[in-house]
């Protein structure tokens, strides 16, 4: 080996070596910051422990888990309306968590009567979304992959194997397989969309007025309290067109929700 291929060699080691100490380093930060946030919480120390529990999320740390702490730290701390929002929040992540589906449960119980109501889907759309919650959305779009290669395999047999058995059994599992493929696709697509879209918004503010214009001078239809959930149909300029459970629709100002 000469020595401009020694120290090219040398020189990409270091580079790796320099990554995984920054991984390293990043991980145990996000580790000890976890763990000081938690320790907060298990002190009652409940402000505190919200301020680091959201510092982490500015830091770009994402996880069911983080959002699920959050919540119980703002319903701890009386925040009744940031506790539904980081617990919604921890079901995009993992829809499936029941504890998080109790803590929400007893926290929309403490709200005004209005403001508890759900949105009710129809049985189909929610036995959709329950598949579709099963994996991430890399998890399905692997599987779409190798259902579609499979297939590909197949068809290669149909292709090329002499025997008339294994053509006739290559055809069928390939176009089988191919077409198999789409739904976990599409089931990649539509968990993409449930987790990055902001389809809903939870109130923030104590109270504000669903209006009937996208201006403060526009006509009040109704009060609206902290921890609603409402469903975002559209946006203009600083307000957003919503609708309630009861299909009520209306304007509210951005600053007065947080999207899920």
């Amino acid at each position: 080996m000469d020595k401009s291929t020694y120290m090219h060699l040398f020189r990409r080691k270091k580079v790796s070596a320099f990554l995984a100490f920054c991984l390293a380093f990043s991980l145990s930060g996000y580790a000890q910051n976890l763990a000081s946030a938690n320790r907060a919480y298990q002190a009652a120390q409940y402000e505190e422990a919200i301020q680091r529990y959201e510092s982490l999320l500015q830091q770009g740390y994402q996880s069911a888990a983080l959002y699920h702490n959050l919540g119980n730290a703002c319903y701890r701390a009386g925040q009744l309306g940031r506790a539904v929002l980081y617990y919604e929040r921890a079901l995009k992540l993992e829809p499936g968590d029941g504890q998080v589906i109790q803590n929400l449960q007893v926290v929309r119980a403490q709200l005004p009567g209005q403001q508890a109501a759900v949105f009710v889907e129809p049985g189909i759309l929610r036995a959709w979304k329950s598949v579709q919650g099963a994996l991430s959305a890399n998890s399905w779009a692997a599987l779409g992959l190798a259902c579609f290669w499979l297939g590909m395999i197949g068809l290669l047999v149909w292709l090329f194997h002499r025997a008339r058995r294994y053509k006739k059994a290559g055809f069928a599992a390939g176009l089988v397989l191919i077409g198999l493929s789409l739904l976990p696709f599409l089931l990649a697509y539509g968990r993409t969309q449930q987790q990055y879209r902001v389809h809903y918004a939870v109130l923030l503010l104590p109270q504000t007025e669903l209006r009937a214009g996208p201006e403060a001078e526009s006509q009040a239809l109704q009060p609206l309290y902290e921890g609603a959930k409402v469903q975002i149909l559209d946006r203009l300029g600083q307000w957003y067109f919503v609708r309630l459970p009861d299909a009520t629709q209306g304007w509210l100002p951005m600053d007065a929700a947080a999207g899920i």
